[in-house]
């Protein structure tokens, strides 16, 4: 499915709901947690609501609830940007009016399905999660990468921050398949593949996606990572490209070489 029709409404893989009946006490704690843009000087990028304790005689100890859980949403509706009394006020209306659905993010399985090897000898995984909202209105985006090609049991030596790899890829507006970016393009200037240093890019010198969805890559594995617009080209696209304004776009990538190295 394109993913531009499902920016607003897929369930990210790492989100999982939690049911509560009228009258049935959740037994959590609520807690706010500040993440900083400069922790020296408290300067507040951002914050979450997450699960701080989940009491042992409450329905939610019985739901084996994970501690540090993200609150997402409270009966569908975005709380991401909320206060932990706020979120808490919520939840206490919702059951005084029969009940309530929380929606809560695992802050680690995403990133563990990119370090992880596939379950059950698998050479396949899809896993996707759901980029904060900027401001209160906006719709949720998704941002999901497919491992293809991974070998089984995973490998000695995967892609991690500050390794030079080797890559070869393609980019393609997800809506019209336009081919934007590539080796099919460099290959016209003799390239046949582009080295960086993972994660420690210069800015704007590479898609910033690639230092998240290309963690924890085998030589020889191909990811395919659907990015949305705003780890794209945003609301300006690239008009000399022929990306469209607020495109969502898709990067398949081959990890060829790792700090110089083609064999695992």
């Amino acid at each position: 499915p394109h993913l531009a029709h499902a920016v607003s409404y897929a369930r990210a893989t790492d989100e999982s709901d939690l049911v509560f009946g009228s009258g049935e006490a959740p037994g959590l704690r609520l807690s706010q947690l500040n993440i900083y843009l400069d922790p020296t000087k408290r300067i507040d990028a951002s914050s979450r609501v997450i699960i701080a304790d989940v009491l042992p005689d409450g329905h939610a100890a019985k739901q084996n609830v994970q501690l540090d859980s993200i609150v997402v949403a409270v009966n569908g509706a975005n709380v991401e940007l909320d206060t932990a009394p706020a979120v808490q006020a919520k939840i206490d209306d919702a059951l005084r009016q029969g009940g309530v659905t929380l929606t809560l993010k695992d802050p680690n399985r995403f990133q563990y399905a990119l370090l992880d090897p596939p379950p059950g000898g698998a050479t396949s995984i899809f896993a996707s999660t759901a980029l904060t909202p900027s401001s209160d209105g906006k719709p949720t985006q998704l941002f999901a990468v497919r491992r293809q090609d991974v070998p089984s049991g995973g490998c000695r030596r995967p892609a991690s921050q500050g390794d030079l790899i080797e890559i070869s890829y393609e980019g393609r507006v997800m809506e019209s398949g336009v081919l934007f970016d590539g080796m099919d393009l460099a290959q016209r200037q003799g390239d046949a593949t582009i080295q960086f240093v993972l994660g420690k890019q210069p800015t704007g010198q590479f898609p910033p996606s690639w230092d998240v969805g290309l963690i924890g890559m085998c030589i020889g594995e191909t990811r395919t990572l659907d990015v949305p617009p705003v780890l794209g080209f945003g609301p300006k696209g690239l008009p000399k490209r022929a990306v469209p304004p607020n495109a969502a776009l898709r990067y398949k990538v081959e990890l060829v070489a790792i700090n110089g190295l083609a064999i695992d």
